[in-house]
């Protein structure tokens, strides 16, 4: 009870006195007491739709993480004042900027990022079939501008499995399907996710994928230069010694971005000629 109470503070800052308190006690107080009870809906200030949550720590988990503590904020950042002046410029121009969200989970980054960015173009990629029915729901007030693609990112085409389905919807992983055992999961590639929404290459991708960046980053890695900001949630520590993130900052590496850290995740600002003002 300590625990959940020492978030109060958070809430109140995010959501104002009122609908902070409210939420707070949504999320925070009747999570356990109602497990198992089907969906909840939230009223989110700011937020033209409703959120829905399943009665589970980890929905309710990811609610304080993209919501309350805004994990995905990279306005913060004075590399953000280049980031939004390409994104103005791209729309000046007639283009729309793509956000790539990969590990879409329940949709609560897309969310986010479709809030703060109202003229984006979103493609999500979410490989658990229950997530995706949720996810769908609380995108479904983005129509024309998101697309959900039930499947795994990889490097290559290829069907994919979910290897641990007992460790619950935020924490799944996923490996190349055998061939012959049974029907797979569709992997797609970030090119693959751009033709679909008819882009060039993404303006943002988002990953939290629980190790898979290792393949992600190992082959057909041409989208990364032409990506303005790259964010990754850092997972070596569930794989001890497993290299998860190698490939990835083998590739980053080879691009001029500017590298900062924000709780788990590593937000990657790609450079493209931008001086700076210091």
């Amino acid at each position: 009870m300590l625990y959940r109470l020492s978030k109060l503070p958070k809430y109140l800052k995010a959501f104002g006195i009122v609908p902070g308190l409210r939420l707070w006690r949504q999320v925070e107080l009747r999570c356990q007491a109602n497990a198992g009870l089907g969906l909840r809906r939230l009223d989110v200030p700011g937020y033209e739709a409703p959120i829905h949550l399943r009665a589970t720590t980890a929905d309710h988990a990811t609610f304080w993480q993209c919501m309350v503590m805004e994990q995905y904020d990279f306005f913060a950042f004075p590399q953000a004042q280049h980031l939004m002046r390409a994104y103005r410029k791209m729309l000046d121009e007639g283009e729309k900027p793509l956000v790539i969200d990969l590990g879409g989970n329940i949709g609560l980054a897309t969310v986010w990022l479709a809030h703060k960015l109202p003229e984006a173009q979103f493609v999500v990629v979410e490989p658990d079939a229950d997530n995706l029915e949720l996810l769908r729901r609380n995108t479904a007030h983005l129509r024309s501008r998101v697309r959900l693609l039930h499947g795994g990112i990889w490097h290559r085409p290829a069907m994919l499995r979910i290897v641990n389905p007992e460790s619950g919807s935020a924490a799944l992983r996923v490996e190349e399907h055998p061939v012959g055992e049974g029907r797979g999961i569709r992997a797609y590639t970030v090119s693959e996710a751009c033709a679909i929404a008819g882009a060039s290459s993404p303006f943002i991708v988002k990953i939290d994928i629980e190790g898979a960046q290792a393949h992600l980053f190992s082959e057909n890695t041409e989208w990364v230069g032409g990506t303005h900001l790259v964010t990754l949630e850092l997972d070596d520590w569930q794989f001890p010694w497993g290299g998860t993130s190698e490939t990835f900052f083998k590739t980053v590496s080879r691009f001029p971005f500017d590298y900062l850290m924000r709780d788990e995740s590593i937000f990657c600002f790609r450079n493209f000629g931008y001086k700076s003002t210091t």
